[in-house]
């Protein structure tokens, strides 16, 4: 990484944690009105997001044994809240109604890759398109489909030349195992499926977060 974007991310790291200082102090005010507390709950969540992603850049690589055993399910709902925050799409998300499922991964990187492929998606979409995820375990694999409504993923070639964004999520695709396929439907809509291993026991992975 270039020493200026580390430089950068780290004098990021103060202002960054001023909102979450802020905005968990608001918090803690019961005379808040209920709309206004949770717009603040959202805040500290995504300060809390930037902050890991500032610390990501700030340490260098990744290292493999700093991958724990992630909860899928709940990272699949965070990305989405937080994509839905700033498009005008709707995005419908199906998951299964059982317990939580884990992969093992470095939760920041898996999550960073998610979100490129959501904000693709509702970007491809237009401002009239739908963007539908559906996440599902088919054996020892986690399945997210993400639809959308445009060109989006597939109108670059995998492996080919392809943007900024698709290398990113393939790369951090490939930190824990799983890989990206990309697939024009018939109807015109755009599908890309992330395919991730999945374990069967938390305890596995040290019962990381």
């Amino acid at each position: 990484m270039p020493e200026a974007v580390q430089q950068a991310a780290h004098d990021l790291r103060q202002p960054v944690a001023t909102v979450l200082i802020l905005a968990s102090a608001a918090l803690a005010d019961t005379q808040v009105p209920e709309g206004a507390r949770r717009c603040l709950e959202q805040i500290v969540t995504e300060a809390n997001w930037v902050s890991m992603i500032i610390n990501d850049m700030v340490t260098g690589p990744v290292a493999a044994d700093n991958a724990k055993a992630v909860d899928i399910a709940r990272l699949v709902q965070d990305a989405v809240n937080s994509e839905q925050l700033t498009c005008a799409q709707r995005i419908i998300l199906r998951q299964p109604g059982h317990g939580p499922r884990y992969v093992i991964a470095v939760s920041t990187r898996l999550r960073r890759a998610l979100a490129n492929v959501l904000a693709n998606a509702t970007h491809a979409a237009g401002s009239d398109g739908h963007v539908q995820l559906t996440e599902r375990t088919d054996g020892d694999t986690e399945l997210i489909e993400v639809i959308d409504d445009g060109p989006g993923f597939a109108s670059a070639t995998v492996g080919q030349g392809a943007g900024i964004g698709l290398r990113i999520t393939q790369k951090m695709l490939a930190e824990c195992g799983g890989r990206m396929e990309v697939e024009r439907l018939s109807s015109g809509r755009t599908l890309v499926r992330l395919l991730i291993p999945v374990i069967t026991d938390r305890r596995t992975a040290g019962g990381g977060k």
